[in-house]
């Protein structure tokens, strides 16, 4: 425990927790510059229909669901300061290869490379966490950690625009941000640093397989849970901004979802240092989640539709960390064993909210967009439903002190 103290007092633990929030926050902001840049980047392609340009985010989700379920067995391969370098080494690689492709298909290409990287590093967090930082700064750094996607949104709303007007060209701004992430990726290699995958608070784990994963319940309810909030979370920001049911535009909204989501996880953060239990914070930030966003789906009220979003932006960030502090605090948890349990939730995530939101799709193409925003809004009753199926893990004040 006193070689654990020195690690999480260290610069070093500082620094590489730094590279490794800037580096995923940067890839949201290459992924929004890609988004925002879809019309130039259709017209230089030649591409006719709308249809073939959402190949660019479906690369990404594919990217992401295949890097979830490879990523426990490159971290064993490869070791910590290896592997978590690839996932970086790809996010600029991919950026690199979208920018200077001659082709559609190898524009896809690179930003398939682009997610894969990402979805490694999204898997990455949680090893380090558990081996850098005690359990009472575990909950901080998870929150940071898990805004850092938010914080790159944030980052893109107000500098994406600029940088394209600077730029005028797709390839010279994708350029620029593919740099930055370029100076993330050299500055890992000075900082990294490898650690034993398979110690653990309490004796050395065995082997721990994606088969092992799959087979303990607790495993699926994970995902379960989470795929609700990120499906409503993801139609939030790319449907409800165009069905015309609300008086917020899409940029309002986006922004006050995304500043929502950084407010939640300072919440977390400071709820983590007075209030231990990780289900009841789950349960009754997903109930209220669902019941704000009854409320902005059906106000006409141009204010309150506002404090909704607002509110559901922190709702949808403050529980998270009690939600991945779960797995952390299993029995004899071990880093390799973690990454193969948040290889396989972020996988299964991906996978459930992918069918969900092209059934939704199908529901807005048949029957309006109401209809397919409802199924959104009860999609993410998963959040409240899922907290009765999973173990509580956390501890009450009286036992922290113990």
């Amino acid at each position: 425990m006193q070689e654990q103290e020195k690690k999480v007092s260290s610069v070093r633990a500082i620094l590489i927790e730094t590279v490794m929030f800037f580096t995923y926050a940067f890839f949201a902001v290459n992924w929004v510059a890609g988004s925002t840049l879809t019309p130039q980047i259709m017209k230089y392609f030649n591409l006719q229909s709308f249809a073939s340009a959402t190949f660019i985010s479906n690369a990404i989700t594919i990217a992401k669901i295949i890097g979830n379920f490879m990523a426990a067995g490159i971290l064993v391969k490869l070791l910590p300061k290896k592997a978590i370098g690839l996932g970086s080494g790809l996010i600029v690689a991919g950026s690199a290869l979208a920018v200077l492709a001659p082709q559609y298909w190898i524009f896809i290409l690179g930003r398939f490379l682009m997610g894969f990287g990402g979805a490694l590093y999204v898997v990455y967090f949680s090893p380090v966490v558990i081996h850098f930082f005690t359990p009472e700064k575990r909950p901080t750094v998870n929150a940071l950690n898990n805004v850092a996607y938010n914080v790159g949104g944030i980052i893109a709303m107000l500098i994406v625009g600029p940088v394209i007007r600077w730029m005028q060209t797709w390839q010279y701004s994708m350029a620029f941000f593919a740099a930055i992430s370029a100076v993330l990726f050299i500055a890992w290699p000075v900082l990294g640093q490898d650690f034993e995958l398979n110690s653990s608070s309490g004796a050395d784990t065995e082997k721990y397989t994606i088969g092992d994963a799959i087979r303990e319940k607790t495993n699926w309810f994970l995902p379960l849970t989470y795929s609700g909030l990120l499906t409503f979370y993801i139609v939030l920001l790319n449907i409800f901004p165009i069905s015309g049911v609300t008086a917020i535009n899409s940029k309002t909204l986006s922004t006050l979802v995304a500043v929502g989501g950084v407010v939640g996880s300072v919440l977390a953060i400071l709820l983590s240092k007075v209030y231990f239990k990780r289900l009841p914070v789950i349960r009754w930030s997903g109930l209220a989640m669902t019941l704000f966003g009854v409320l902005m789906f059906n106000t006409k009220n141009g204010l309150l539709s506002m404090v909704a979003a607002f509110a559901i932006g922190v709702l949808m960030f403050l529980p998270i960390t009690s939600l991945v502090m779960i797995p952390q605090e299993l029995p004899n948890m071990s880093p390799a064993k973690l990454t193969t349990i948040m290889g396989l939730f972020w996988a299964l995530s991906y996978v459930i909210e992918s069918v969900v939101f092209y059934l939704i799709g199908i529901v807005i193409d048949k029957s309006g967009y109401s209809a397919g925003l409802t199924i959104a809004l009860v999609m993410s009753a998963t959040f409240f439903l899922g907290s009765f199926l999973l173990p509580e893990t956390g501890r009450t004040a009286k036992e922290k002190k113990q």
